[in-house]
């Protein structure tokens, strides 16, 4: 995370445009009207087989893709399951499962499988949102819904682990675009600028930034991987009505609870196991995080 002063934080949703999902998309690849059972067979060998509950837990990993990308995604993701699993029972059958890095990467990879299913444990079965919920988040989020806008943005994009990213951040925030510019022009001469449009819901959380952003205001926020550093070129009042904004409330309110009862879940657990942080700087850091509120 970049220090105070960059003109936004990272955000912590970045929504794309909608799309079809991979889920469930194995349904046709064993053939069409046949039941599936989740140790059907997709791929077998010499002491080595694929079951489709496999493959539909590898998809349920995937992100989403386009309609016209679904087919070409599932030959692709079976060929990787299969590559994957060769390569993971070449590794068993080496020992490497008892190399220290090795056999720690399985136990945070375990940790985490666990502590989710914990939580979707205790959250199984949450009530649906009231209308009058509903109506109360919406008017209660105007830049999302009844005030969003929608920006058209010249912007630059970077893989926001390079080196000395910091240095064309510091180029756009105490210059300007065309400070950034020459910076990309010298640094990476092959690499141009995009113009994308970016409703307000797909920037960063950060209402005070959103609300001074005009025609030429500079911009720097962060989508997965990537560091975005751009421009403003047009600024338009595109609203939401309710009826239409309903189901995303609804998906918002439900992610608020379950992080509520998360949060609520791990306090009860930490003071019923006496955790204390003993490191005097961590336990210090871990107390100037500001507790979360609702997401917009």
């Amino acid at each position: 995370m970049f220090e105070d002063g960059i003109v936004c934080r990272i955000a912590r949703r970045f929504h794309v445009i909608k799309v079809a999902t991979v889920l469930g998309a194995a349904a046709g690849l064993a053939g069409c009207g046949t039941p599936k059972t989740p140790d059907q067979l997709i791929a077998k060998g010499d002491k080595f087989e694929v079951t489709l509950g496999e493959y539909d837990q590898f998809l349920r990993q995937m992100p989403p893709v386009t309609k016209e990308a679904v087919a070409p995604m599932r030959r692709m993701l079976l060929q990787q399951l299969v590559n994957e699993k060769l390569l993971a029972e070449a590794a068993i059958s080496a020992k490497m499962e008892d190399d220290p890095a090795n056999s720690q990467a399985i136990a945070a990879a375990k940790r985490a499988i666990l502590a989710q299913a914990y939580i979707r444990n205790l959250t199984g079965k949450l009530p649906k949102a009231e209308p009058r919920e509903i109506e109360a988040y919406y008017n209660a989020h105007p830049a999302l819904f009844s005030n969003r806008r929608r920006f058209i943005v010249e912007e630059y994009v970077l893989k926001s682990d390079m080196p000395d990213i910091r240095s064309y951040v510091d180029a756009l925030t105490n210059g300007d675009f065309n400070t950034l510019a020459a910076v990309v022009s010298n640094k990476i001469p092959f690499l141009q600028p995009t113009t994308v449009a970016r409703f307000t819901d797909e920037l960063p959380d950060n209402r005070d930034m959103l609300d001074t952003l005009t025609v030429g205001s500079s911009i720097v926020y962060q989508s997965p991987g990537q560091l975005h550093l751009g421009r403003i070129q047009s600024v338009t009042l595109e609203p939401v009505p309710l009826e239409a904004a309903t189901g995303k409330i609804e998906r918002s309110l439900a992610d608020d609870r379950v992080e509520q009862i998360a949060q609520a879940a791990v306090k009860t657990l930490r003071k019923s196991r006496n955790v204390e942080i003993l490191n005097a700087n961590l336990k210090q850091a871990v107390a100037e995080i500001p507790p979360k509120g609702p997401r917009s």
